[in-house]
Protein backbone atom coordinates (compact mmCIF):
# COMPACT_ATOMS: atom_id res chain seq x y z
CA UNK A 1 0.00 0.00 0.00
CA UNK A 2 2.89 2.20 0.76
CA UNK A 3 4.20 2.09 -2.80
CA UNK A 4 1.00 3.07 -4.73
CA UNK A 5 0.19 6.18 -2.42
CA UNK A 6 3.81 7.68 -4.29
CA UNK A 7 2.40 6.39 -7.88
CA UNK A 8 -0.33 8.28 -7.05
CA UNK A 9 1.10 11.33 -6.40
CA UNK A 10 3.12 10.56 -9.53
CA UNK A 11 0.13 10.30 -12.02
CA UNK A 12 -1.86 13.64 -10.56
CA UNK A 13 1.75 15.64 -11.20
CA UNK A 14 2.17 14.17 -14.44
CA UNK A 15 -1.20 14.69 -15.43
CA UNK A 16 -1.48 18.19 -13.95
CA UNK A 17 1.90 19.37 -15.89
CA UNK A 18 0.42 17.58 -18.93
CA UNK A 19 -2.48 19.29 -19.10
CA UNK A 20 -0.87 22.65 -18.37
CA UNK A 21 1.34 22.16 -21.21
CA UNK A 22 -1.46 21.51 -23.94
CA UNK A 23 -2.61 24.70 -22.72
CA UNK A 24 -0.13 27.26 -24.31
CA UNK A 25 -0.04 28.97 -27.43
CA UNK A 26 1.98 26.78 -29.25
CA UNK A 27 2.09 25.86 -32.61
CA UNK A 28 4.77 29.19 -33.27
CA UNK A 29 2.68 31.34 -31.40
CA UNK A 30 2.40 34.99 -29.79
CA UNK A 31 -1.25 34.38 -28.62
CA UNK A 32 -0.61 31.88 -25.76
CA UNK A 33 0.47 35.26 -23.64
CA UNK A 34 -1.60 38.09 -25.62
CA UNK A 35 -4.58 39.38 -23.75
CA UNK A 36 -7.91 40.36 -26.40
CA UNK A 37 -7.37 44.00 -27.57
CA UNK A 38 -10.31 46.77 -26.99
CA UNK A 39 -11.66 48.05 -29.57
CA UNK A 40 -10.71 51.50 -30.86
CA UNK A 41 -13.23 54.16 -31.13
CA UNK A 42 -13.58 55.48 -35.22
CA UNK A 43 -11.15 53.18 -36.40
CA UNK A 44 -12.02 51.16 -39.46
CA UNK A 45 -13.68 47.36 -39.11
CA UNK A 46 -11.96 44.77 -41.21
CA UNK A 47 -14.68 41.36 -41.11
CA UNK A 48 -12.73 38.01 -40.75
CA UNK A 49 -14.44 34.67 -41.36
CA UNK A 50 -12.36 31.92 -39.39
CA UNK A 51 -13.51 28.10 -40.68
CA UNK A 52 -12.06 25.18 -41.42
CA UNK A 53 -8.47 25.97 -40.34
CA UNK A 54 -8.31 29.28 -43.01
CA UNK A 55 -9.44 32.63 -43.02
CA UNK A 56 -11.32 34.37 -45.48
CA UNK A 57 -10.30 36.72 -46.66
CA UNK A 58 -6.76 36.26 -47.52
CA UNK A 59 -4.63 38.61 -48.09
CA UNK A 60 -6.06 41.64 -45.78
CA UNK A 61 -5.35 45.15 -47.03
CA UNK A 62 -5.76 47.54 -44.27
CA UNK A 63 -4.04 51.58 -43.91
CA UNK A 64 -1.41 51.84 -41.75
CA UNK A 65 -2.65 53.21 -38.17
CA UNK A 66 -5.31 51.93 -36.51
CA UNK A 67 -8.09 49.19 -37.48
CA UNK A 68 -10.11 46.97 -35.66
CA UNK A 69 -10.92 43.12 -36.60
CA UNK A 70 -14.40 41.65 -36.33
CA UNK A 71 -13.31 37.89 -35.98
CA UNK A 72 -16.37 35.32 -36.78
CA UNK A 73 -15.77 31.76 -36.35
CA UNK A 74 -18.33 29.33 -37.97
CA UNK A 75 -17.01 26.14 -36.56
CA UNK A 76 -14.91 25.72 -33.39
CA UNK A 77 -12.59 28.38 -30.82
CA UNK A 78 -10.12 30.43 -32.80
CA UNK A 79 -8.52 33.53 -32.65
CA UNK A 80 -6.22 35.86 -34.95
CA UNK A 81 -2.96 37.21 -33.72
CA UNK A 82 -0.72 39.23 -36.04
CA UNK A 83 2.84 38.19 -36.00
CA UNK A 84 5.39 40.48 -33.87
CA UNK A 85 1.86 42.76 -32.80
CA UNK A 86 0.56 42.77 -29.08
CA UNK A 87 -3.19 41.60 -28.78
CA UNK A 88 -5.71 39.51 -30.23
CA UNK A 89 -9.36 38.47 -31.08
CA UNK A 90 -10.77 35.46 -29.86
CA UNK A 91 -14.38 33.70 -30.88
CA UNK A 92 -16.70 30.89 -30.19
CA UNK A 93 -18.26 28.85 -32.08
CA UNK A 94 -21.18 30.72 -34.08
CA UNK A 95 -19.74 34.23 -32.50
CA UNK A 96 -18.36 37.49 -33.17
CA UNK A 97 -15.90 39.44 -31.13
CA UNK A 98 -14.19 42.36 -32.26
CA UNK A 99 -10.44 43.91 -31.16
CA UNK A 100 -8.40 47.13 -32.10
CA UNK A 101 -4.74 47.00 -33.28
CA UNK A 102 -2.18 49.38 -34.03
CA UNK A 103 0.28 48.92 -36.89
CA UNK A 104 2.45 52.32 -38.45
CA UNK A 105 4.69 50.68 -40.36
CA UNK A 106 3.71 49.75 -43.76
CA UNK A 107 4.85 46.16 -44.93
CA UNK A 108 3.55 42.59 -45.01
CA UNK A 109 2.63 40.78 -41.65
CA UNK A 110 1.24 37.19 -40.94
CA UNK A 111 -1.93 36.44 -39.15
CA UNK A 112 -2.80 33.26 -37.89
CA UNK A 113 -4.60 31.23 -35.31
CA UNK A 114 -2.26 30.16 -32.43
CA UNK A 115 -4.79 27.28 -30.98
CA UNK A 116 -2.67 24.41 -30.64
CA UNK A 117 -3.11 22.69 -34.35
CA UNK A 118 -4.78 25.67 -35.89
CA UNK A 119 -1.70 27.16 -37.77
CA UNK A 120 0.26 23.81 -38.71
CA UNK A 121 -2.87 22.77 -40.51
CA UNK A 122 -2.85 25.81 -42.52
CA UNK A 123 -4.24 28.84 -40.89
CA UNK A 124 -2.75 31.68 -41.29
CA UNK A 125 -2.46 34.76 -43.88
CA UNK A 126 -1.01 37.71 -44.50
CA UNK A 127 -2.20 41.33 -43.67
CA UNK A 128 -1.31 44.00 -46.10
CA UNK A 129 -0.40 47.30 -44.59
CA UNK A 130 -0.21 50.42 -46.99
Amino acid sequence: MFRRVPLLVLRVVLGVGLTAAGCGGGDGGGGGDATPNPTIPGAPTIEVLAESFSYSPDPIDVVAGDFNVALTSEDQFHDFVIEDVDGLVEASSGDTEEAGFTIDEAGEYTFYCSVPGHRSQGMEGILIVE
